[in-house]
C-alpha cells in the first residue's frame, strides 16, 4: 500500500512538473511595441502640386519703327509703377516739322482772312455792278480751299504734338520689366520706309499682381475648386507662407516630358507678392476642407483591410484590434470620428505583427 501511493506522488510531481515545462516553453513572448496619443487640433484636407510664380500677362512697351533712343531709365528686371518714366525718343526731327507745320499753318490762315476781306470787297463792287457774279463765287470757292488748307495743317500741328508727348515713353502698366529690347543712343528697328510707321518693342513688362502657376495630377484636378482658398510655401522664403486663391483651372492638359497628365491652375495671391521673384519655384497646398478642433491620429498607424480601416489600441498589456471612421485627411494626420476617443493609446511601431488580444510590451512611453 505504501508503494502505490509512493508511486501515486511521483507521478503527481511528474505531470506537473511536465505541465509547467509546457507552459513554459509553449507560452508566447509580448511583441515590443510603441504607443501614441491622438491629439485634439486644427486638420485640413489638402492637395499639393508645384509650381512657379508667373505673371497673367506681358505687355509690349511700343514706339514707333525707326525712333532713335535718346534716354532709356530703366534695366531687366526693375520693378516699375504704371504711368513711369522709360524712355525718352529723339525730338529733332518731329521739332523742326512741327515748326514747318506752324508755318504753313500761319500761311494758309494768312491767305485765308487776305481772301475774305477780298470777298467782302467783291460783293461790294458786284452790288454796285462793277463785278460779275462768277468774281463772287470765285473768291467763295477760294475762301473754301484756303480754310482746308487751314483745317488740314492743324490736323497736322496736332498730329506731331501727340508724337511729340509720345517722345515720352511711360509705363502703361505696373509690373517688372522682363525684357529689355533697346538701347540708349540707337534706332528703334531701322527698315525699310514701307515699315514707317509701324510700332515696335523696346520693352516688356509682367504685369503686377504676380500669380502662382501650378501643375495638378489629373488624380487630383477633379478636387480643386475655383475660388477655393489655397497656400503656398518657398523653399527661398520658408519663414512664411503665401495665401492664394485659385482663380482658373486649365481644360486641356499641359506637355509633360514625363507623360503624366496634368493641369495647370492660376492662383492670384491674397496680398501683393512682395519678396517674390519670378520663376520662383514653390509649393501650393489647395485647401479642400478643415476643421478647427478635430480628433487625429498620424495616418501611418491606420490599417486598410478591403475597405475598411481600423487600428490597434493599447488595453493593459493586450493589443485590440479595433475599427475606426475617418474624416477629413491631412498630410501627416487623419480625422477619426468613431472607433476612438481622446484618452485611450494606440500602438504604432509593432502594429503589422499584431493579432486582436496578442500581449504587448511598451517600450517607451507615450510621444
Amino acid at each position: 500500500m505504501r508503494g502505490w501511493v509512493k508511486a501515486g506522488l511521483l507521478l503527481a510531481v511528474l505531470l506537473g512538473a511536465a505541465t509547467a515545462l509546457y507552459w513554459y516553453w509553449g507560452r508566447e513572448e509580448p511583441e515590443p511595441v510603441t504607443v501614441i496619443s491622438p491629439t485634439l487640433g486644427p486638420v485640413e484636407e489638402t492637395v499639393s502640386a508645384t509650381g512657379s510664380v508667373e505673371v497673367n500677362r506681358t505687355v509690349l512697351v511700343t514706339v514707333e519703327f525707326g525712333a532713335k533712343i535718346e534716354a532709356l531709365y530703366f534695366q531687366e528686371q526693375d520693378h516699375v509703377k504704371k504711368g513711369q518714366l522709360l524712355a525718352t525718343l529723339d525730338q529733332a526731327d518731329l521739332k523742326s516739322q512741327l515748326s514747318q507745320a506752324e508755318a504753313n499753318r500761319a500761311l494758309a490762315q494768312a491767305n485765308l482772312a487776305n481772301a475774305r476781306v477780298n470777298l467782302e470787297r467783291v460783293r461790294r463792287l458786284h452790288a454796285k455792278g462793277f463785278a460779275a457774279l462768277q468774281e463772287v463765287e470765285a473768291t467763295e470757292r477760294q475762301i473754301d480751299l484756303y480754310r482746308t488748307q487751314v483745317e488740314e495743317r492743324t490736323a497736322a500741328i496736332e498730329l506731331l504734338k501727340t508724337k511729340q508727348a509720345r517722345t515720352a515713353v511711360r509705363a502703361p502698366v505696373g509690373g517688372v520689366v522682363t525684357r529689355k529690347l533697346a538701347e540708349e543712343g540707337g534706332l528703334v528697328g531701322p527698315a525699310p520706309e514701307a515699315l514707317a510707321g509701324r510700332e515696335v518693342p523696346i520693352a516688356e513688362i509682367g504685369e503686377w499682381p504676380f500669380e502662382f502657376h501650378a501643375e495638378v495630377d489629373q488624380a487630383d484636378i477633379a478636387k480643386v475648386r475655383a475660388g477655393r482658398t489655397a497656400t503656398v510655401s518657398f523653399d527661398a522664403v520658408p519663414e512664411r507662407g503665401f495665401a492664394a486663391t485659385t482663380a482658373a483651372i486649365g481644360l486641356v492638359p499641359t506637355p509633360d516630358a514625363t507623360g503624366r497628365v496634368r493641369y495647370r491652375v492660376r492662383l492670384t495671391f491674397g496680398r501683393p507678392s512682395t519678396g517674390l521673384k519670378l520663376g520662383m519655384t514653390g509649393t501650393v497646398h489647395f485647401i479642400l476642407a478643415a476643421k478647427p478642433q478635430a480628433l487625429t491620429v498620424p495616418a501611418s498607424v491606420i490599417l486598410q483591410q478591403g475597405e475598411a480601416e481600423f487600428i490597434f489600441v493599447l488595453e493593459g498589456h493586450t493589443a485590440r484590434r479595433r475599427q475606426i471612421k475617418t474624416g477629413l485627411r491631412g498630410e501627416e494626420v487623419v480625422e477619426v470620428i468613431a472607433g476612438l476617443t481622446a484618452g485611450e493609446q494606440v500602438i504604432d511601431q509593432g502594429r503589422t505583427k499584431l493579432r486582436d488580444g496578442q500581449g504587448v510590451e511598451v517600450l517607451h512611453a507615450t510621444r
